[in-house]
């Protein structure tokens, strides 16, 4: 099990600072503090971006569409002046073309880019943010960033695989049938299952806010003679935007497990998407967890990873 003090497998999640578990080393100080150019003699600038920079983000993500979807939908749910979330980029000083993005929440920081040219200005930046645990990225950009840091070093690394799913799920009707739509009445059942959930915690008013604006899906076991009736899986949503919406959370019981219950709760919330017109997509690590997705149809059509953060005085031989 990984530390909580680490980011969020799922850490496209910014929809409330406590979906995340506390990072042991948060810094006061802001990111717009932290931000500057990387190197004197360099072209690019690490900055925080606005409004103003919205045509040349686009512009970078239209480069690939389907590398960049979760972060377009970040951006187009919170905006550029959101305290949650912070959107960064790698900049041309002179142009304002934007090279890099950068989505900065809690203890991580989310990157990506169409090549990697971004990872060394990323770098600089995670060497003097010390309130970063982790990193999530491209591989590209991830490779370049880890060779340019010099305070910290990559402890760990991780791959995590990106999927989406571009036909109806496939699972049997019978398996199907045995997930439901959370409603808010089911709030505390969900915080006590996700109390089991390791490093996928997530804290009451997360999960509330959630039955409020977003979608969740569960399966629920009856009573038995010693126990009452309990959530025993659930896959709900990160984020959501107007076309596609990034799926995470999912979780079952240890005791419930090999029952169908993940494939029955990720299933029915890809069928509720899809009634909207919208995209199932999702990151693994797992693959346990992969081969349900693909099961369902979900394909791979990028591989991004985790960097675990250390100091490099500490790192492991």
């Amino acid at each position: 099990m990984m530390s909580q003090s680490r980011p969020l497998p799922f850490s496209s999640d910014f929809s409330s600072k406590e979906s995340a578990a506390p990072a042991s080393n948060q810094s006061d100080m802001s990111v717009s503090s932290l931000l500057s150019p990387a190197e004197p003699e360099s072209t690019l600038a690490v900055r925080l971006l606005g409004e103003p920079d919205r045509a040349a983000l686009n512009e970078l993500m239209r480069a690939d569409p389907v590398r960049f979807m979760t972060i377009r939908i970040n951006v187009e749910h919170y905006g550029f002046g959101s305290q949650t979330l912070r959107v960064i980029g790698v900049v041309e000083k002179e142009t304002g073309a934007v090279y890099g993005v950068g989505l900065r929440f809690n203890n991580t920081l989310i990157v990506a880019d169409t090549d990697g040219r971004s990872g060394a200005a990323f770098a600089e930046f995670v060497d003097i943010d010390r309130g970063l645990v982790g990193v999530r990225g491209t591989e590209p950009t991830l490779q370049q960033l880890g060779q340019n840091l010099r305070r910290l070093a990559v402890g760990e690394r991780e791959k995590s695989l990106y999927m989406v799913l571009r036909r109806p799920p496939s699972c049997p009707p019978e398996v199907l049938y045995m997930a439901r739509a959370a409603t808010l009445a089911d709030v505390d059942k969900l915080a006590e299952l996700y109390a089991q959930a390791g490093h996928m915690f997530r804290a009451r008013p997360n999960l509330e806010n959630k039955l409020r604006q977003g979608r969740i899906f569960v399966v629920e076991e009856p009573a038995t003679y010693n126990r009452a009736a309990r959530f025993a899986a659930c896959a709900l949503l990160n984020v959501e935007g107007s076309d596609a919406g990034v799926i995470g959370g999912v979780f079952t019981l240890p005791e419930a497990r090999g029952k169908g219950y993940a494939t029955a709760c990720t299933a029915a919330l890809c069928k509720d998407l899809q009634r909207d017109g919208k995209i199932p997509c999702l990151f693994y690590e797992n693959p346990i967890a992969g081969h349900i997705y693909r099961h369902l149809g979900f394909e791979q059509v990028d591989e991004w990873g985790v960097l675990y953060l250390v100091n490099r005085r500490t790192k492991r031989p």
